[in-house]
C-alpha cells in the first residue's frame, strides 16, 4: 500500500470554519480552549487535575456495561486505569449506524486509539484512553437504520419508537439478505455475512450488537465503549439538569455565541431549545418545554409542577436525557478528558459551546479533526495512470475537468481565448476611430463586439462538445472512476461502507489503517492498495475464522 497527504483545503470538501481553525486563525481563538497540538495537552492535564470527577462511579458503570462482552485484556487494563488519577481520555462519539455506517466511523475510532497512543508517547508518565461514546440516547431512527455499498442502500425497516439503543434489530435478516444479494458469488461473501450475523441477531438491541462489533473491530488496541444512557452516570450530572430545566440559561448563551461566529461570517451547526433535555421512557424520547407553568413532555399527557419534575429527577436521573448541545457538557463532566475527535460537523457545533462550558466550570476538550482518507483501488489507479490523469485530479467538479483535460490534451487547441482578445481589440480600435466621426456609432459597434464573442463562445462550445465525442471512452472512464472514488458526488468515507475495507484491504484492513492514519498529521490522506488480499488468502477459511474470532 502507498499512502500520501494532502492539505484538507485543497480537497474543496472541508468547510472555511474548519479550514480557519486548522490554520490558526486568530479570530477563533475565543470559541475553544487550546489549539490543537502536542504541547497543548500538558497544559490541559493541569486544568483537569483541578476538575476531579467520580472514578469510582465511572469505573462501575463500564464493568457493568461490559457484563458478558469478551473484553480483551488491553481494554480491561484501561478501564481499571481510569480509577488513577493520572489517567485521561481521548473521545470521539458516534451514532448506533447499522454495520458501523460510513466509513468515517471507522476513522474517528482510528483516531481516537492513535492519538492516545501519541500522548502516551509524550507523556509517559500519564496514561492515556481511547473512548467510543455510543449515541444510545437518540432517537432518529432514518439516520442510523442503513449503509450505503456498490451505490446501493442497505435499510432496516422501523418497527420500533424511542431511543434507537432500546430497539431490537427485527427484520435484520433482511437486511443480511440484501447484502447477500449485493456481493453475489464473491469468494469472500460468505466470511462477511457470516462476521456482521455473529453480532447482529433479531434478539439483540442496536446498544448490544454495536458494543459487541466495535468491541470486536477495536478492542485490542484497548478502546472502551461507553453508554451514557446509564442511571449512575446521570446521578453526575443532577446538578446541571436542574439549572437546565429551572434557570434556561444555557440556550441564551449559547446563542449568544453563535451570533459572535455568524457576525465573522461562519454558519451554525445546532440551534439550542429553551430546554435541552427529553424525557426518556422505554418506547418514547420527547423534549421537555416549559408552558402555562408547568413542564410538558411532548406527544404525551406527561406533566409536571416544578417540584414534580425536580423529585423526578432526584429518583430517575435516568430518564432526562440530554440533546445535541447538552450532551457534550455531560460528557465532558463524567469523564477525565483531554480531547474529542470528531468530523468538520460536529467540531463546528463545538465551538458554539465553549461559553456555556465556561459559565457551568466544566473542562472544554481540545477539538480534533478526525482522520480522512481516500482507499483507491489498484484497478482505478491503473486507469487513472493510462489515461494520464492523477487522483487528486478527480477533487472538484468534473465536468470542469474534463473540460480542461480535453484542452490540455487535444491536437488543437481547443480553448478559442486567444481569438476572443485578438477580435476584442479590433472591434476597441473601431470604437476608437468612430468615436473621433460620430460618439453615437460607439453603442452600435460595442453591441456588436458582445454578439462576436458569443458567437466565438458557442464555436468554443462546438469544439469541446465535438472533442468529447472523438474521446467519449476516455471520458466515460474518467466519469466511472470518478463515480467509485466519490459516489455521488461526496467523499468515499460518508457513503460507503467497512465493506468496502474489506474487500480491498482485507480483514485486518483496521490494523492496516492504524498504522497508517496520525491525527497529528491533520492532513488528508490518499491510500493506494497496490495489491488483492484475497489473492491470497480466498479459499484459506482458516485465515478468515482466525481474524474474526479469535480476540
Amino acid at each position: 500500500m502507498n499512502s500520501s497527504t494532502t492539505s484538507y483545503q485543497q480537497t474543496g470538501y472541508f468547510s472555511k470554519l474548519i479550514i480557519d481553525y486548522l490554520n490558526g486563525d486568530e479570530k477563533l481563538s475565543s470559541f475553544y480552549n487550546l489549539p490543537f497540538n502536542i504541547e497543548s495537552f500538558v497544559q490541559l492535564i493541569d486544568q483537569r487535575k483541578s476538575m476531579p470527577i467520580n472514578r469510582v462511579a465511572l469505573v462501575e458503570s463500564l464493568q457493568t456495561q461490559y457484563q458478558g462482552v469478551a473484553i480483551s485484556e488491553l481494554t480491561n487494563s484501561n478501564i481499571l486505569k481510569l480509577s488513577s488519577e493520572n489517567t485521561f481520555t481521548v473521545i470521539t462519539g458516534h451514532q448506533l449506524n447499522l454495520f458501523t455506517g460510513p466509513l468515517y466511523f471507522i476513522y474517528k475510532i482510528i483516531s481516537a486509539i492513535n492519538l492516545a497512543k501519541s500522548l502516551k508517547n509524550n507523556y509517559p508518565e500519564f496514561d492515556f484512553v481511547p473512548v467510543y461514546w455510543m449515541a444510545t440516547e437518540d432517537h432518529d431512527f432514518e439516520e442510523i437504520n442503513h449503509f450505503n455499498f456498490f451505490g446501493k442502500k442497505v435499510e432496516l425497516p422501523k418497527t420500533q419508537q424511542g431511543a434507537v439503543g432500546k430497539m431490537k434489530l427485527a427484520g435484520i435478516q433482511d437486511v443480511l439478505n440484501q447484502l447477500n444479494e449485493i456481493l453475489g458469488n464473491r469468494p469472500q461473501t460468505e466470511e462477511i455475512l457470516k462476521l456482521f450475523s455473529f453480532f447482529y441477531s433479531e434478539e439483540k438491541t442496536f446498544t448490544e450488537a454495536t458494543r459487541a462489533f466495535v468491541n470486536h473491530l477495536f478492542g485490542k488496541h484497548g478502546l472502551v465503549i461507553i453508554d451514557g444512557d446509564d442511571t449512575v452516570l446521570k446521578k453526575q450530572m443532577i446538578g446541571e439538569f436542574k439549572s437546565e430545566l429551572t434557570l434556561q440559561q444555557n440556550a441564551k448563551i449559547i446563542n449568544e455565541t453563535t451570533a459572535k461566529l455568524e457576525a465573522l461570517g461562519y454558519k451554525s451547526q445546532i440551534t439550542p431549545r429553551d430546554i435541552n433535555l427529553f424525557y426518556l421512557q422505554n418506547n418514547s424520547r420527547e423534549r421537555i418545554v416549559f408552558e402555562d407553568g408547568k413542564y410538558q413532555v411532548l406527544n404525551t399527557s406527561i406533566s409536571f409542577t416544578e417540584q414534580e419534575i425536580l423529585v423526578e429527577l432526584e429518583k430517575f436521573p435516568e430518564r432526562f436525557s440530554p440533546n445535541v448541545a447538552l450532551r457534550p457538557m455531560y460528557q465532558e463532566k463524567i469523564l477525565p478528558n483531554l480531547a474529542y475527535i470528531g468530523g468538520g460537523g460536529e467540531l463546528a457545533y463545538w465551538f458554539q459551546l465553549k461559553q456555556m462550558f465556561d459559565v457551568n466550570h466544566i473542562s472544554f476538550p481540545i477539538l480534533v479533526l478526525r482522520n480522512s482518507a481516500l482507499i483507491i483501488d489498484e484497478g482505478s489507479k491503473k486507469r487513472l495512470d493510462k489515461i494520464g490523469v492523477s487522483v487528486m485530479q478527480l477533487f472538484g467538479d468534473t465536468d470542469l475537468f474534463i473540460n480542461r483535460f480535453l484542452k490540455e490534451g487535444a491536437d488543437v487547441v481547443l480553448d478559442l481565448k486567444n481569438e476572443e482578445n485578438e477580435i476584442a481589440l479590433i472591434f476597441n480600435e473601431m470604437i476608437t476611430k468612430a468615436g473621433k466621426i460620430d460618439a453615437t456609432l460607439k453603442p452600435m459597434i460595442s453591441a456588436e463586439l458582445q454578439k462576436t464573442l458569443k458567437t466565438i463562445q458557442n464555436i468554443d462550445g462546438r469544439l469541446i462538445k465535438a472533442e468529447k465525442q472523438k474521446e467519449e471512452v476516455t471520458i466515460n472512464q474518467i466519469k466511472n472512476i470518478k463515480e467509485k472514488l466519490f459516489p455521488k458526488g461526496s467523499l468515499q468515507e460518508r457513503q460507503e461502507n467497512l465493506v468496502l475495507l474489506f474487500l480491498l484491504i482485507g480483514f485486518d484492513a483496521i490494523d492496516l489503517l492504524i498504522a497508517e492514519l496520525n491525527p497529528l498529521e491533520q492532513e488528508f490522506k490518499l491510500i493506494e492498495i497496490l495489491f488483492s488480499v484475497f489473492t491470497r488468502n480466498a479459499t484459506d477459511s482458516t485465515y478468515f475464522s482466525h481474524i474474526f474470532f479469535t480476540d
